[in-house]
């Protein structure tokens, strides 16, 4: 029994030892001084992203090390089948991406090796575990807005008001077809099905009779069957709910950060800010170092200063589009609050839930859509 204890001791010093030399070898891996000079010596970052915004991350990479960054917008789709169709042909030319197709970075992406998480260690104690891996450096917001030259106050309360004739052919969300985040936010519906059915009964004072298996599904059904308008991007949504002059515009579903358009284009849109059960969702943006990059220091400086007020201000100066580094600053007319605000108003995508659902549900909708 004592060499069965001195063994199990020496066992846990073992492992502990390891930990600690695998956790000091990863941290001497992040020596900064050598990732920079070779990333000053690589000259160039090549990057895909779903944002032209990584453009002026290029003009800090410019003016702070003297680093071109050469971006190439796309798709979200685009980028995972390109980066796929690339690699597959022993093509390797980009060294980063931003994706937002949770789940083409999360079955296929990672799983197989084209990209790989890379946490700087200059934040890697301020992230929240969530978000490192995979590598999540900015989470935004959709949310349910409305033209507040038709409306003098937030015009519904509850989401089931949307399955209602007094909004038939009267709701503008982006094309289920086209959107994986919205069939991320169906599939939310269906997994918190006990919340959408104590919601319809908050609205409609009665327990739910379904013609489906659970709240979520009769909501999207519902939903589908009201004239819904899709459209195949935020700025549409945003020009047809806010535009001004509207005496009936429509409710419309689109990314928070659209408020800027208010400013640059003379809209009135406004966010419904409490909605029995939620008022959207949030959701990722992937950083992400691709397999056999040619600049491969570059693309982790680049992490790095997507990681800094100055890099992520190109996102957070718009409202509902947060860092996962809780110490930089967000508009302070954000009209929910920080991420963590938003993260109780709205419901975050789960890739889980997104996984189980998403095909399934893509065929429903386009059945139920009338």
């Amino acid at each position: 029994m004592v060499m069965r204890s001195l063994w199990v001791k020496v066992l846990v010093f073992a492992c502990l030892m390891g930990l600690i030399l695998t956790t000091a070898a990863g941290a001497a891996s992040q020596d900064w001084d050598t990732i920079i000079a070779k990333a000053k010596e690589e000259g160039i970052v090549i990057t895909y992203g779903t944002s032209g915004r990584l453009s002026r991350v290029g003009e800090v990479m410019k003016e702070k090390y003297g680093i071109e960054l050469k971006h190439i917008k796309m798709s979200l789709h685009e980028i995972t089948e390109r980066i796929i169709r690339e690699q597959d042909a022993g093509v390797f030319e980009v060294d980063f991406i931003m994706a937002e197709d949770m789940i083409g970075t999360c079955k296929l992406l990672i799983p197989n090796g084209y990209v790989e998480s890379f946490v700087p260690s200059t934040c890697e104690d301020l992230v929240p575990e969530k978000y490192k891996d995979p590598f999540v450096f900015l989470v935004q917001t959709y949310c349910l807005v409305y033209n507040k030259d038709s409306y003098d106050e937030p015009p519904i309360g509850n989401i089931w008001e949307l399955t209602t004739e007094k909004w038939r052919g009267k709701f503008v969300i982006r094309d289920p077809e086209i959107s994986p985040t919205l069939i991320g936010f169906f599939a939310e519906m269906i997994a918190r099905a006990d919340l959408m059915a104590d919601a319809y009964k908050d609205y409609f004072g009665e327990e739910i009779k379904l013609t489906t298996p659970n709240a979520g599904w009769e909501f999207i059904k519902r939903l589908a069957h009201n004239k819904v308008i899709t459209l195949p991007g935020t700025n549409e949504i945003a020009k047809a709910v806010g535009a001004p002059g509207q005496k009936d515009a429509p409710i419309g579903l689109a990314t928070a950060g659209k408020l800027r358009m208010n400013e640059t284009d003379g809209f009135v849109l406004g966010v419904i800010p409490e909605v029995i059960p939620t008022i959207g969702y949030c959701y990722p943006a992937y950083g992400l170092l691709v397999r056999n990059a040619p600049h491969p220091n570059a693309a982790k400086l680049l992490v790095r200063e997507l990681m800094t007020e100055e890099g992520a201000s190109a996102w957070t100066q718009d409202e509902g589009c947060f860092s996962t580094n809780p110490n930089l600053s967000y508009n302070e007319l954000d009209p929910i609050g920080n991420l963590e605000a938003w993260e109780k108003a709205a419901w975050s995508l789960d890739i889980g839930t997104s996984m189980k659902y998403s095909r399934e549900l893509l065929d429903f909708w386009i059945t139920e859509r009338r």
